[in-house]
């Protein structure tokens, strides 16, 4: 559970709906002719592996699975005008909905066969470091990551299987590209959708030869230097819901939950590669929402808020006052509650609450927080979920309010871990803390020395349309 995870739903269709035999999964979709053509688009900027050597590596991962089937893939020139699988080294936002987050986390993702224009499409965070026949373990392995993308663009989603390309989880390089074979699940898989090859198994297209690897590739000069933290230990400085995903934040770190309920990757990514232009010198994000006008993501640190559009920067940071909150005032959570459409700030255990239509706050606020029943006295953060419930967060647990609930459901407080962040139950590992209890007296004491203390340690993508499409995204993959 340690390794960089791939974000495709492991149960593909409704949710209960589907109850597979086999270990590996199907997407629903083929292509319709068994001839396809690819191309490169644009090649990676930052990486010492040559275009040439990028191409050929490509056209091997295609071919891995050509020689299992009845396709054959075609390469064409870049002007064609409708490749079926079309390759694109991007950064950031790169058109598509779903922008790559820098180095770690996202490495890679590529889309389900269909009659979309973006069907088949694989892409590639240019911002990770790419290579092949390493001798060691400082970057990603291009061909194993391109095989595993492959897959989900012919239309498999993931595998149980242990030695399948097609596990959730990036497992490294898989030997000479040249001397590559599917194992026999992905195998199967790729013939209950394609049919067996009609050649023997060993008569493998022609390939290009192989060029040598390039040196040893060097790491970036901002690679992490610290510790990354551990996402099951809880304790994140904020939560929010962003466009339909969950995003926890923790020091200069972010880790992303897709509506899905799916992990992006256990492996975090960076603060400021993700958000462009929040200055440096911000240590915690201490809240951060989605504003429900105009959908513009808020964060906030200190006595101070930041907006974004997208992941832009809009402008120099700006005072809390402006919430109409006192001057030099913080906050521990905020969050926009959809049964009134009104924003929650909350600072310790008392909170406001903001009308964003009307640009103030409410009459008769603050208030205290003890009228949402069976909360946490200043939780870490607060947000909503996609189904209108309302979670408050403090430490390594949640407490849940049904839609519309100022009290929380009788089940509250749960572990965090296991059902947000692919974490395993405190009851199979060591023996996990007493979740706080909300007493009238733990709602009565001061509470601000401790989260302050915490949040001294010290994050989203659009889900738009597109979602029934993204076959997988191999993140740390």
């Amino acid at each position: 559970m340690h390794k960089p995870r791939c974000s495709l739903p492991d149960i593909l269709g409704p949710a209960g709906l589907v109850r597979r035999r086999r270990r590996y999964a199907l997407s629903g979709s083929v292509w319709k002719k068994r001839t396809l053509t690819w191309s490169i688009q644009s090649f990676s900027q930052s990486s010492q592996l040559s275009r040439e050597t990028v191409r050929t590596l490509m056209s091997y991962a295609l071919s891995a699975w050509a020689v299992e089937s009845n396709l054959t893939f075609q390469e064409v020139d870049s002007r064609h005008p409708e490749p079926d699988i079309l390759i694109h080294f991007a950064r950031a936002y790169h058109q598509d909905s779903y922008p790559f987050d820098g180095p770690g986390g996202t490495l890679a993702h590529a889309f389900f066969p269909g009659e979309h224009p973006i069907s088949g499409d694989t892409h590639f965070d240019d911002e990770e470091t790419w290579t092949f026949r390493s001798e060691d373990d400082k970057g990603i392995d291009l061909f194993a990551v391109a095989v595993h993308e492959f897959g989900h663009a012919l239309g498999l989603g993931h595998s149980s299987a242990p030695s399948s390309i097609m596990r959730p989880f990036y497992q490294g390089p898989v030997g000479d590209p040249d001397k590559y074979r599917l194992s026999q699940d992905d195998r199967d898989g790729l013939q209950q959708l394609y049919g067996k090859a009609s050649q023997t198994p060993y008569d493998k297209p022609t390939r290009k030869p192989l060029a040598p690897p390039p040196r040893p590739p060097v790491m970036p000069p901002d690679s992490p230097s610290t510790p990354v933290p551990d996402r099951c230990e809880g304790n994140f400085d904020a939560i929010a819901n962003i466009r339909g995903e969950i995003f926890f934040f923790k020091g200069p770190w972010f880790w992303r939950v897709q509506p899905s309920g799916q992990l992006v990757s256990p492996r975090p990514a960076r603060l400021y590669r993700f958000w462009e232009g929040l200055p440096t010198h911000v240590k915690v994000i201490q809240a951060a929402y989605a504003r429900p006008l105009d959908g513009r993501i808020i964060l906030f640190s200190g006595p101070q808020f930041w907006v974004f559009r997208d992941r832009q920067l809009e402008g120099p940071a700006r005072p809390l006052a402006e919430f109409g909150l006192p001057l030099g005032e913080e906050v521990d959570a905020v969050f926009s509650w959809p049964l009134n459409g009104k924003t929650y700030l909350i600072r310790g255990q008392r909170y406001w609450r903001y009308d964003e239509a009307a640009a103030r706050l409410d009459p008769g606020y603050p208030r205290a927080l003890s009228l949402w029943e069976g909360a946490p006295p200043a939780p870490d953060d607060v947000t909503n979920g996609n189904t209108g419930d309302t979670y408050f967060f403090k430490g390594t647990h949640f407490w849940r309010f049904a839609k519309g609930s100022v009290k929380s459901e009788p089940d509250s407080p749960q572990p965090m871990g296991p059902t947000w962040l692919d974490c395993p139950h405190p009851s199979s590992g060591p023996r996990a803390p007493t979740p706080p209890k909300t007493t009238p007296q733990t709602r009565s004491c001061n509470c601000h020395c401790e989260l302050n203390q915490a949040s001294e340690q010290l994050f989203p993508t659009p889900l738009l349309p597109l979602l029934p499409l993204l076959a997988g995204a191999l993140f740390s993959c």
